[in-house]
């Protein structure tokens, strides 16, 4: 074949690999990655640094300023006399403050007095006017005169006797009938006819529930087989469960059943129909000849309702006798009432609450105004539960008033709420305190505080509650006799082995107390809590606290020299703490090392805001070492405050 003919080859080229190139950039990642964390690692430790300079600089300031609020004071050990107190808070009012009510219905004309106006028993403070009152005055010395009358001209030769209305008003009942004997239909009814003097109609209703809550002239519904009508509340006894509603009308069915309604819907209960004020028409002798009325039919005094005969004289005359003491009867009642419409003083005193107007509508029963009586007053005051059982009436119990400043009044416990009330858990009693507040300038509705004297003492050793320390549930004071124990000290020991003081009022030893050792690291040569009394010793020897972890069939060799590694690595970061602590701390240095004396055991009394009475441990004259605290810088630093060093607020660095 020729050149031409001979097939051409293909050829594929492969690109030669690039070897080097990828290494290259895992290089270069790895080397950002690196720049990275170093810059990373730098800024940390510069925060670290600007972290650790700025809480040495506020150390420091915090230390400064805290020479100004925390001190060390001396107190001496005093005799004389000390008292246990339990106070509270409220407001004053009158103890005798008695309310004015009326007693009968009308309208106020004439108010005549007005708050703080001072009255004396008997004095007229209003006037009520009701001209029905008046009316029915007349109308009963009318019907007294002519019953008068009609008694002088029954003659006894009269065979035929009337028996009239001994009152005018309307026929609600007659029992007797022609040809009945009249003294019979009296036994067995107590009364020939009755009739209804006022026009008026009431119900009484027993068992009212609370949840009507009735008041006095408030309208009702009355409602029954024949009866749809409103009535008016007028009386209110036995405590508001029996009730009665007058009807202003007498042309309703007498003994009918009704249920009375409030104007909500609300049952206040059933009752009978009755007359407001009947007037009983009786006779003791002869037979009933002829009815000369009807039920429902309106009549005037001496009209004729039966007439009798065969009736003893001695008969009549008796039945008019009996009308007529009837009649005096109600003119006495009515005139009682009108007697009523003066109000008058129940006793001296100050006019504390008006409660009406002139012209106001009055009902029998409403409060017109009361009266403060006498200058003695009351504070009641809310005691904890575990105060009120060492409160008792009758002890003494000083008063102030925040109105009046410097002035304190003298009372006593009154009484004592048996039962407590419970808010938020806390359950407190109410205490009513006594006291006279003539002259003082007290009145009523003034917030004041109570404080009650539970115990005292005419003579008795006490300190400042702030010297006392508790140290493994005893308590101490430090005195200052040449001792060489720093107040710091005792201090550390009252805040790491102390549970706090006796009594809710002492101030917290703990609180008195410096850091044990580093942020509650064990100090050197001290066992930490767990480890026992071979493996004490044995690393006391080594002059470590570390604890072990091996097991008895792991070589001793092995152990030990595992032991010798955690002993130097725990000694380093413990050198470098101590050392940093140090440091942050090397101007803050608390005057409490320079102040020293003995640490005595003693026995604490009762105890009050202020002091706490030592029955034992110390002597009249000795002086006691304590740490005062100013509250006026609340926010300073304190080397001996609660938990170590309170920075501001914040937590001692530890382990």
């Amino acid at each position: 074949m020729s050149e031409n003919n001979v097939p051409a080859k293909t050829t594929t080229s492969v690109p030669a690999p690039q070897t080097g190139k990828k290494p290259r950039r895992r290089r270069s990642r790895l080397a950002r990655t690196v720049k990275k964390l170093v810059k990373t690692v730098i800024a940390l430790v510069v925060l670290v640094a600007v972290g650790l300079f700025g809480l040495k600089a506020y150390i420091r300031s915090q230390a400064a300023s805290g020479d100004d609020s925390a001190s060390y004071s001396r107190a001496t050990v005093q005799s004389g006399a000390m008292s246990e107190t339990v106070y509270g808070t409220g407001t004053t009012s009158a103890k005798n403050q008695p309310n004015v009510l009326a007693q009968a219905d009308g309208t106020l004309t004439d108010l005549r007095v007005a708050v703080g106006d001072t009255v004396q028993e008997g004095d007229i403070l209003a006037v009520i006017t009701n001209e029905d009152i008046d009316d029915t005055i007349t109308d009963c010395e009318f019907a007294l005169w002519e019953l008068d009358e009609t008694i002088q001209e029954t003659s006894a030769g009269s065979s035929v006797l009337s028996i009239k209305a001994p009152m005018a008003g309307r026929v609600m009942a007659i029992y007797a009938a022609a040809g009945d004997d009249a003294l019979a239909v009296f036994r067995r009814e107590g009364a020939l006819a009755i009739i209804s003097t006022d026009g008026r109609m009431r119900v009484e209703v027993d068992d009212v529930p609370k949840a009507a809550n009735l008041a006095l002239g408030d309208s009702v519904s009355v409602t029954g087989a024949s009866v749809d009508v409103t009535g008016t509340v007028t009386d209110l006894t036995l405590q508001g469960t029996h009730a009665t509603i007058t009807i202003n009308s007498d042309e309703l069915p007498m003994g009918e059943t009704v249920t009375v309604t409030t104007a909500v819907g609300q049952s206040v209960g059933t009752g009978t129909l009755e007359v407001n004020k009947p007037m009983e028409v009786s006779a003791y002798g002869g037979t009933i000849k002829s009815v000369s009325v009807k039920v429902g039919q309106k009549v005037e005094r001496k009209d004729t309702l039966f007439k009798l005969e065969d009736s003893p004289l001695t008969l009549t005359l008796e039945n008019l006798r009996l009308q007529r003491e009837a009649a005096a009867k109600e003119l006495e009642d009515v005139k009682a009432q009108r007697e009523n419409l003066i109000v008058v003083a129940p006793c001296d005193g100050i006019i504390a609450s008006l409660e009406v107007s002139e012209g106001d509508e009055i009902t029998s029963g409403s409060l017109l105004c009361s009266i403060l009586q006498g200058e003695d007053m009351k504070l009641t005051i809310a005691v904890d539960e575990l105060d009120v059982v060492n409160v008792e009436a009758g002890q003494k119990v000083t008063i102030t008033v925040d109105a009046l400043s410097g002035v304190e009044i003298s009372g006593e416990v009154y009484k004592i709420a048996p039962v407590g009330s419970n808010s938020g858990g806390v359950t407190t009693y109410d205490v009513e305190l006594s006291f006279d507040a003539d002259g003082t300038g007290v009145r009523s509705g003034m917030n004041a505080t109570g404080e009650i004297e539970i115990a005292s003492k005419s003579s008795t050793l006490f300190v400042p509650v702030e010297a006392i320390m508790t140290i493994n549930n005893t308590t101490h004071v430090m005195v200052e006799d040449g001792g060489s124990q720093s107040l710091a000290s005792a201090s550390t020991s009252a805040s790491t082995g102390g549970s706090g003081t006796k009594g809710s009022r002492g101030t917290d030893a703990q609180g008195m107390g410096v850091p044990a050792g580093m942020g509650g690291m064990p100090e050197m040569g001290e066992a930490p809590a767990g480890m026992d009394a071979s493996t004490a010793g044995e690393a006391s020897r080594r002059g470590s606290w570390v604890q072990t972890e091996g097991t008895a069939s792991e070589p001793a060799a092995q152990q030990e020299e595992e032991q010798s590694v955690l002993t130097r690595a725990l000694n380093t970061a413990k050198s470098l703490y101590s050392g940093l602590m140090a440091w942050l701390y090397e101007d803050a240095v608390s005057t409490a090392d320079t102040v020293t004396g003995s640490l005595v055991q003693v026995t604490v009394g009762m105890q009050n805001d202020d002091y706490a009475e030592i029955l034992s441990g110390v002597s009249a004259g000795q002086t006691v070492l304590y740490t005062a605290t100013s509250s006026s810088s609340g926010s300073s630093w304190n080397m001996n405050s609660r938990g170590g060093s309170t920075m501001g607020g914040m937590p001692m660095m530890g382990f």
